[in-house]
């Protein structure tokens, strides 16, 4: 069947699930207005609306006595391959070649061997951050959204869940009645069979979408999508109390007092309700450090002198950042990545279980320190409150080192050694985060070498958010691609947009903005288990953000940037991307408001890093078995990126309530 779109000539094939296999509709069965083909009882059809030339709506139904499923596969007429997008799913082939295939889903033909690595690929269309799949050829780029979830009758819960698909060499498409295809990506590493939905009769609707230009048109289609399908979760409590509430579990629950050092906690309800530590943090960056020692000298400024009270008997963020500056490696010239040595180790973190990296320093958790220390100096001075001198000095000794190091085209490097200054892993966007660092310590001293290496590094970093293939920054995820390193993109052109309102600045900005929005859920979902359940509560995904590929879950952290999108939308006086910050902090506020009541265990103020708005890493379980929508875990980083974001909102308002009386 063909079609045409914004002059662009379309295929459309269909295929229908009976008996266990797929059968290809006949072409004889479309006209350029609809397909409709039955089978001993069963009636699919597919009809077609287009709407003057700039997309072509669709509504596709199925109805008979067995239950079946119907596939639409679209493939843009003349193009030999394509870069494929399922947001949060699929970015092209998934880094293969840098990346062990195995680890988690490639989209190749390569390795036939590895129950990941296939040229077709279905999910679960609300495993996406918007349900939708397109594929990216050096003319334009073709999507086809589809809705979610579809209203059947024989399903145990009343609906069924349709599919998204990419399928080498240049198609996508949609389902109505999904399949896990070839197989379940529950978890990294343990790839599960396929699960599907199937139905009797039920229809479901969407969009074809194709824009001539280069990849980053697919954000016009996001926005598009976004603007028929968002609902920004609701919240009750105040800023202010999030701060208390996340301040008090941090000083009552993940302050070991044993130890004397802040912990991750966990427990396994509904047998045993009680958080106990099980890892404590002591790595400078990413998942603790100064991640941690920012927010706690923030909330000074939102508790008053009732934050000091409750850190009496804990350590404060100046004491955290204190300890971070004085594990500075006179050889290295870094940050020893730990703040205490563990098993005689002064870098090998928690990630070296993985594999990846082992025996250096990383430049997520040095880049990330960094990051923080010196977001937290220039606070400091603007509110006229005195800091450590040395947290500067050894700060702008590390950024020294790392400049040293930049190469000529930007790049800062993943890892580096323990023993001389020398990078050795070149490959990774996790060194983005000295960018940030940079643009940061111009801001502070006024030298002009730091904001070249900035502005340099924004050059480099910016290709592969423009090719939607950011790669390579947190240390368990065998470089896929991801969202994290993203975070730091936009903050440095941020600040290099305030320091020299240079537009081009703010056009990076915008792109790293709308990388974000293919993993930033757009939309509610559905999720299978509690605490998520539509049953359980009115839990929304819309604002929450995806970790990876690799990590199939929301995570805390995409928060961190909402004021960057805040002054995004600002200045471009566009309240789309006003629109994606209010969405996060929603989601935030939201997510924590569910413990205990729906969580079954903890109190407000606690944050498991782990949310899951789909069938994503739903591997936690009660101790009676029954499967969770979370982690039974109160991960640190998590409640300390909760409480950084609530702080800054918090102040952010108050400033705007000052300011205007």
């Amino acid at each position: 069947m063909e079609l045409k779109c914004q002059e662009a000539e379309l295929r459309v094939r269909f295929m229908y699930y009976r008996d266990t296999v797929w059968i290809p509709i006949p072409d004889a069965s479309c006209s350029n207005e609809k397909m409709l083909y039955e089978d001993e009882g069963e009636t699919y059809t597919c009809s077609f609306k287009v709407n003057a030339g700039k997309n072509i709506e669709y509504t596709m139904s199925v109805s008979g006595k067995r239950k079946t499923a119907l596939r639409m596969l679209v493939t843009p007429a003349g193009s030999a391959k394509g870069f494929h997008v399922i947001p949060c799913c699929i970015f092209g082939d998934n880094n293969m070649e840098k990346a062990k295939a195995g680890e988690f889903p490639m989209l190749t033909y390569e390795h036939p061997e590895v129950a990941y690595c296939s040229p077709f690929w279905e999910y679960r269309a609300d495993r996406a951050a918007m349900p939708l799949s397109a594929v990216c050829t050096e003319y334009g780029v073709m999507a086809v959204s589809v809705e979610p979830y579809s209203k059947a009758d024989d399903s145990d819960c009343g609906y069924i869940k349709n599919g998204v698909i990419a399928a080498l060499p240049c198609s996508a498409g949609v389902s109505l009645g999904y399949t896990n295809d070839p197989c379940t990506m529950k978890n990294k590493r343990d790839p599960m069979p396929s699960v599907c939905d199937r139905t009797q009769a039920a229809r479901t609707s969407g969009t074809i979408y194709y824009m001539p230009g280069t990849r980053n048109r697919i954000h016009e289609i996001i926005r598009s999508e976004y603007e028929m399908r968002r609902e920004k979760p609701v919240f009750h409590k105040r800023y202010k109390e999030a701060a208390l509430g996340l301040l008090d579990s941090l000083v009552n629950l993940h302050w070991n007092s044993e130890d004397r050092e802040y912990t991750n906690v966990k427990c396994c309800p509904p047998a045993d309700r009680t958080l106990r530590p099980w890892r404590n943090v002591t790595e400078i960056g990413w998942t603790g450090g100064a991640v941690l020692g920012y927010p706690l000298i923030l909330v000074r400024d939102v508790l008053g002198e009732s934050a000091d009270k409750k850190l009496q008997n804990a350590m404060s963020g100046a004491e955290i950042l204190n300890r971070i500056s004085e594990s500075y490696n006179e050889v290295s010239g870094m940050y020893n990545d730990l703040m205490k040595p563990q098993n005689g180790s002064k870098v090998n973190g928690w990630w070296t279980g993985f594999g990846l990296v082992k025996d250096c320093h990383c430049a997520y958790t040095n880049g990330s320190a960094l990051h923080y220390i010196l977001k937290t100096i220039l606070y400091l001075k603007k509110h006229n409150q005195n800091f450590p001198q040395r947290w500067l000095e050894n700060a702008l000794r590390v950024l020294d080192t790392v400049i040293s190091l930049q190469r000529s085209d930007g790049a800062f490097g993943y890892t580096f050694a323990e023993n001389r200054k020398k990078v050795t892993d070149w490959d990774g966007f996790a060194g983005c985060w000295f960018a940030a660092a940079s643009a940061y310590a111009y801001q502070l001293t006024e030298i002009q070498k730091y904001e070249q290496a900035a502005e340099k590094a924004a050059d480099y970093y910016y290709m592969n958010v423009k090719n939607l293939m950011c790669s390579g920054t947190p240390m368990d995820t065998w470089k896929s691609v991801d969202e994290e390193g993203n975070l730091a993109f936009i903050r440095t052109c941020r600040i290099l947009h305030e320091n020299s309102r240079n537009p081009k600045w703010l056009d990076y900005l915008k792109e790293g903005a709308d990388y974000e929005c293919l993993w930033r859920y757009g939309y509610r979902t559905r999720p299978d288990f509690k605490p998520l359940t539509p049953a359980s509560g009115n839990w929304n995904s819309c604002g929450g953000s995806v970790t990876s590929v690799s990590n199939p879950h929301i995570h805390p952290m995409g928060a961190i940037i909402n004021e960057d999108l805040y002054y995004l939308g600002e200045q471009l006086h566009d309240t789309y991307y006003c629109d994606r910050a209010e969405d996060g902090i929603s989601w935030l506020m939201q997510t924590l408001e569910l413990y205990p009541d729906k969580t079954g265990y903890g109190q407000y103020g606690i944050l498991s890093e782990r949310w899951c708005p789909s069938d994503g890493l739903t591997i936690e379980r009660y101790s009676n078995g029954r499967p969770y929508s979370s982690w039974f875990s109160s991960n640190l980083w998590a409640v300390a990126n909760a409480l950084e974001q609530v702080c800054e909102e918090y102040l952010k308002t108050e400033e705007k309530s000052t300011k205007k009386y």
